[in-house]
């Protein structure tokens, strides 16, 4: 479904479920869910819409939903981390303005109000789980990618979500085996780790197209923090790459056999020589 340029996606795995609440006599629930699910993504599109990044796709998962944005705030950190965080915070302030309501009389206790309160916790704890596509594996990479460049980031922050992941598989299924069934968990994360491998395989291409941006972005540079990177000479420029620093324009000091400089590579030679010569393995000191 489309509205104003914007393409609105369910996944079938969420509308089964919702079915399944249905079928259970609990559309309430249902419907609550939906519609704090809904609002969790809108806040993440409003905190991006200001941040400069346009959204063009939303889809609805079971346990949140997942926006393409028209640059790549995977490679952005501070932008990644502020909007990974509005969601979840969103979901904790308004349970806790729901709690204070209760408390001060403005709110009856009941099942409606009761509901509010504790969809709202779940989504927001959830939410912050550091495993990839959780916003809480999204606020992770963004240290991890500030902190370890693009790609050792990206991978690190696969690998810890895969971690706990897999974790969440065995500890779901010793719990069936002890007798305390609880189908949900084990679901969540069987569906977490299939969507950290898709995640895991869009990464190249999410890499390849942040270089490109960083190339037009370097032509109208005009003032920017600097970072220096230190490689030794025999290091080939694919791998150089992926040490540009997100957040810095990287200068690259090229080590001989000695261990004394042969030379200062800019990033934006590194990624033109990167983008002309792909099919060739070019080595640091091709390009002194």
């Amino acid at each position: 479904m489309k509205f104003r340029g914007l393409t609105f996606k369910v996944n079938p795995l969420f509308l089964f479920i919702l079915f399944l609440f249905f079928l259970l006599e609990m559309a309430t629930e249902a419907l609550i869910a939906f519609a704090l699910v809904i609002i969790h993504e809108f806040v993440h599109i409003i905190i991006a819409h200001r941040s400069g990044f346009k959204v063009s796709r939303i889809e609805i998962f079971p346990f949140g939903g997942m926006a393409e944005y028209s640059g790549l705030l995977e490679m952005e950190p501070w932008q990644e981390f502020k909007v990974a965080l509005a969601g979840p915070s969103f979901n904790l302030l308004f349970a806790l303005f729901i709690f204070f309501l209760i408390y001060i009389g403005l709110l009856e206790p009941g099942i409606f109000s009761g509901l509010l309160l504790q969809y709202n916790l779940i989504i927001g704890t959830v939410n912050l789980i550091p495993a990839l596509p959780l916003d809480g594996g999204r606020i992770l990479r963004a240290f991890l990618v500030k902190s370890k460049g693009i790609k050792r980031g990206n991978a690190l922050a696969l690998k810890i979500s895969k971690y706990l992941a897999i974790s969440g598989i065995i500890m779901g299924i010793l719990v069936l085996i002890a007798g305390h069934a609880n189908l949900w968990f084990l679901f969540f994360f069987f569906f977490i780790y299939g969507m950290i491998n898709k995640e895991e395989k869009q990464l190249f291409y999410y890499i390849l197209q942040y270089l490109s941006r960083r190339v037009d972005i370097n032509e109208n540079l005009e003032i920017k923090e600097l970072a220096g990177q230190v490689v030794y000479a025999l290091v080939p420029v694919r791998e150089a790459i992926y040490y540009i620093n997100p957040v810095k324009y990287s200068l690259f000091y090229v080590l001989g056999p000695d261990s004394n400089i042969m030379g200062v590579i800019s990033e934006s030679r590194l990624l033109s020589s990167y983008f002309s010569h792909r099919d060739r393995d070019l080595l640091m000191k091709d390009l002194i």
